[in-house]
Formats: structure tokens, C-alpha cells, sequence
């Protein structure tokens, strides 16, 4: 007969076991179920959420009577009282001293001057890279030819070229729309203001579209850019940037990401910078 887990040692499996979930089981599952290159990181607030409800479903289990508290805190007890000779009166000598060392050392750490760099003046818009910043949206102002692409692959022959132009930026929009929601909403917000499902995880708050601000005081190629690069793609001067943008040039197309701006724009309810033009 298999000895029993002592209800101290279960606990302490049931917590290792809850954070492991929480931290390779679910951002593993999410990629898959989201069909996505890469684990899904659980936000640091919902990872502290989770842990604690399985921190208070252990403490109900536990004090739900004398007979599980005194089983908890028996090998406490046992432990602190001492008495074991050997190797294990070794360890728990090293473990009783472990503890204050430890307390002391974070505390000197958090207390003691250090020396640091001097901090780089940040600029809000980075230089956009040279291949980027000539790039135009298609969906803005279709070309004819690109409307006379969408015409022959909808069978739209029968109308004029400027209401297919119309329609080529509907649907196009459309098509944004509903990309921006499946991908970007959990941070941005469905209205483009910063305050998705997800946005309270990250320590610096997802852009809000919406502020004057952001999106528009840069071109569509700007925009272009640090969607498709995210966060890595972000230049080493005045860093660190403390952007969790993904890299979605790994995920979606050129036309998606193009299609994701146009709504993003319209969602915002703001207008894209016009770029200069020199005379």
C-alpha cells in the first residue's frame, strides 16, 4: 500500500503543480487553440488572480476542521521543534539559517545606493527604418489598378470604377474591422482606447488610439512598421522601450496589417498624418 501524501506536502504539490499550469500548460493550449507560432503569455495580474483562489481554496480546505489543521501544521511543528540527528538536523540548521539571509539580502538590495546610467532622453516616435517610410496604404485610395483587381475577382464588371473604389475600401474596412477585433482588441480595447480585456496585465498600457496624440501624429507607415516589427523591431537608442508588442509581420500579411490601419484609424476616429511633401 502507497503511503499517503501528508495533507502539508499535498498543498505544497497542489501550488507547485497550479503555477506550472498557469505558466506552460495554458500559454502552450492558447497557442494552440489560437493557431499561433508562439506560447501565449498569461499577463502577470491574472497569474496572481489564479494563484491566489488556489491559495484560498486551499486555506478553506484546510481549516474546514481541527483534524486538517493539526494534520497541516503537524510537520511544521515537528520541524521547528527539532530533534532529528544526522543529515537532517544539517538541513534544517541550514534552512533556519537560510531564511534571515535571505530576508537580509533582499532588503540590502533594495536599500543599498547603487550606480546607475544616466537615463537617455526618450523621444515618443522613433526614427522609422528607411524601408518603411515611403510605404503607402493600398486601401486608402485604391489605384485603378487595384480596383480593377477587386472587380474582376468579385464580378463586379457591370459598375463604375469609382463605386467599385468605394467598395473595395468598405470591404477592405470591414475585413479590418473584424481582424483588429480578433487580434488586437484584448489590448487596445474594441474602441481603440487601451483598455482591453488584458491591458490591466502589462506594466506600461496599451496605446490608446484614441489620445491626439498617438496614431494621429504619424503617417500610415509608421503605423505600418510598428505593427509588423512590435516590440523587437524597436531601435536601441533611448531603450529600454517597455513595449509588449507582438511582431505581427510573423502572423498576418502585408494587406491584413494595411486593412488592421484603416480600421484602426476609423475606430479611433482620428485621421492619419499627412506625409510632408517637399516643394
Amino acid at each position: 500500500m502507497r503511503p499517503r501524501l501528508s495533507l502539508f506536502s499535498a498543498s505544497v504539490l497542489t501550488v507547485v503543480l497550479a503555477y506550472l499550469f498557469i505558466q506552460v500548460v495554458i500559454p502552450y493550449a492558447s497557442m494552440w487553440i489560437a493557431d499561433r507560432p508562439s506560447p501565449v503569455t498569461v499577463p502577470a495580474a491574472l497569474t496572481v488572480i489564479y494563484m491566489l483562489l488556489v491559495f484560498i481554496g486551499l486555506y478553506i480546505y484546510i481549516t474546514i476542521s481541527e483534524e486538517n489543521v493539526r494534520e497541516f501544521l503537524q510537520p511544521i511543528l515537528e520541524f521547528l521543534r527539532g530533534g532529528e540527528t544526522g543529515v537532517r538536523a544539517g538541513l534544517r540548521l541550514g534552512l533556519l539559517a537560510l531564511v534571515p539571509l535571505l530576508v537580509g539580502w533582499i532588503t540590502y538590495d533594495r536599500l543599498a545606493p547603487k550606480v546607475q546610467s544616466l537615463t537617455g532622453i526618450r523621444i515618443q516616435h522613433p526614427t522609422i527604418p528607411g524601408q518603411y517610410e515611403k510605404l503607402i496604404n493600398p486601401y486608402r485610395n485604391p489605384t485603378d489598378d487595384l480596383v480593377k483587381q477587386f472587380q474582376q475577382q468579385e464580378g463586379l464588371d457591370g459598375i463604375g470604377l469609382e463605386e467599385a473604389r468605394k467598395r473595395l475600401v468598405g470591404t477592405a474596412l470591414a475585413e479590418g474591422r473584424a481582424l483588429y477585433q480578433k487580434n488586437c482588441r484584448v489590448c487596445h480595447g474594441s474602441k481603440a482606447d487601451g483598455s482591453g480585456p488584458m491591458a490591466v496585465g502589462f506594466r506600461l498600457r496599451p496605446a490608446n488610439f484614441r489620445d491626439p496624440g498617438t496614431i494621429a501624429t504619424v503617417v500610415e507607415a509608421y503605423a505600418f512598421w510598428r505593427i509588423s516589427e512590435g516590440g523587437r523591431g524597436l531601435p536601441n537608442e533611448s531603450s529600454p522601450w517597455d513595449s509588449a508588442m507582438p511582431r505581427w509581420k510573423e502572423e498576418l500579411t502585408e494587406a491584413e496589417i494595411w486593412k488592421i490601419i484603416l480600421a484602426e484609424y476609423e475606430l479611433a476616429d482620428v485621421e492619419p498624418r499627412k506625409p510632408e511633401k517637399l516643394e
